[in-house]
């Protein structure tokens, strides 16, 4: 199998089902996917809303501030499939990269091509997704909830009797999300066990590459396009943090925790497959350093023996010579192993994906602080007030 016809997102149940009911191929396909499933979820809890007169009050919670619930099926399904579609292209290019720029030696491409069709089985496995739907009735049958767990009546249920929007919810909605919430860890599982193969592969790394990541650069680039993945989850948890704030008696001083741990946790889910690396990108730096070492030594010390201590011929010029660009050239090469990373990905990228993390906590802050009272305590923190 080729690196350009593998597909993380591609392939199972859910997608063939989408094919066959007409809609488009990837991307624009995994979007209306999107869509369908956030309207099949949301739009009727609407309306049973609005015929049952709780969508501007009547109960201790109104759906209208059931924030956890908007955000969960009108932000964050949408942005499993985005994430989706922008993570898949770009994974197909860093791992088409890899061979066409040579890090996977010939006698290490039917290793290659191996991981590649196994990651394929797993994806396209049927068993998987029914596990999947199965887990997902445990959880709603066992009264596992992501919703504001209030004692008074809410848009759900009112004076203990379930609502109709409270049936669909449950029996739809909430299924509906928690499937595809187990379906994108299950695609995680997946491209995390293909990194640890491909990351056991006998890799031609190179410590001058100017990406200083040996050639794996690109493997950085296409996990900031899990960034998406990162909002929608931080976005769903910070939403249903808000409806404790409001209604559940909880205090910001107590979220300081959970909002860190949701920053870290997203981190951790997108960024410790590219840890597998970091042997090889340590040992490959090692190694750059000693021979390169050994090499500019070699040069430098030809280089004295030449210009400083009368090696040269009387005739041949010092300004122009291209032994002084070679002399640069080699520091510049020694350089950029000095600067290698030990894992494949920069900090500017690992910033980018807490960013989208950290983003839809700022209306959780706000909700309890105003803007003004939240600049001044910056600002007071910065200078150590």
């Amino acid at each position: 199998m080729k690196p350009l016809e593998f597909s993380l997102v591609e392939g199972g149940p859910l997608y063939r089902v989408a094919r066959w009911a007409g809609l488009s191929p990837a991307p624009r396909g995994l979007y209306q996917i999107a869509l369908i499933l956030a309207a099949i979820a949301w739009v009727p809890l609407l309306v049973l809303n609005a015929v049952q007169g709780s969508v501007t009050g009547g109960s201790a919670v109104p759906f209208e501030w059931s924030l956890g619930t908007h955000t969960r099926f009108l932000v964050t399904i949408p942005m499993f499939f985005a994430a989706e579609a922008y993570f898949d292209r770009r994974a197909r290019q860093a791992l088409s990269h890899m061979l066409d720029s040579g890090l996977v030696p010939p006698s290490e491409m039917r290793g290659f091509a191996a991981a590649l069709r196994r990651a394929v089985r797993w994806r396209d496995s049927v068993l998987i997704e029914v596990a999947l739907f199965a887990l997902t009735g445990l959880l709603i049958l066992s009264g596992v909830r992501t919703d504001l767990p209030v004692a008074e009546s809410t848009w759900r249920a009112v004076s203990g009797r379930v609502t109709p929007a409270g049936w669909w919810y449950s029996v739809v909605a909430l299924p509906i999300f928690q499937f595809l919430s187990w379906r994108w860890c299950w695609r995680l599982l997946v491209w995390w066990v293909l990194l640890w193969r491909v990351a056991r592969l006998d890799l031609r790394l190179m410590p001058t590459h100017p990406d200083r990541a040996g050639g794996l650069g690109g493997l950085g680039v296409a996990h900031t396009n899990l960034a998406p993945l990162s909002l929608g989850v931080s976005a769903m948890l910070a939403a249903t943090y808000g409806e404790d704030l409001l209604f559940g008696g909880m205090t910001l001083d107590s979220l300081v925790l959970p909002l860190a741990g949701i920053v870290l946790g997203t981190l951790a889910l997108t960024l410790t497959p590219l840890l597998f690396f970091m042997p090889r990108l340590v040992a490959c730096k090692q190694r750059g350093l000693i021979e390169y070492g050994v090499l500019a030594a070699t040069y430098a010390r030809a280089f004295d023996a030449k210009w400083l201590r009368g090696g040269a011929a009387p005739d041949e010029p010092l300004l122009g010579s291209g032994d002084i660009q070679s002399l640069a050239d080699l520091a510049n090469s020694f350089g950029v192993i000095r600067s290698m990373l030990p894992v494949p990905f920069a900090i500017y990228q690992a910033v980018l994906l807490a960013g989208a993390a950290l983003v839809p906590m700022l209306p959780l802050l706000l909700t309890v602080i105003s803007m003004n009272e939240l600049i001044v305590r910056s600002v007071r923190s910065l200078v150590g007030l």
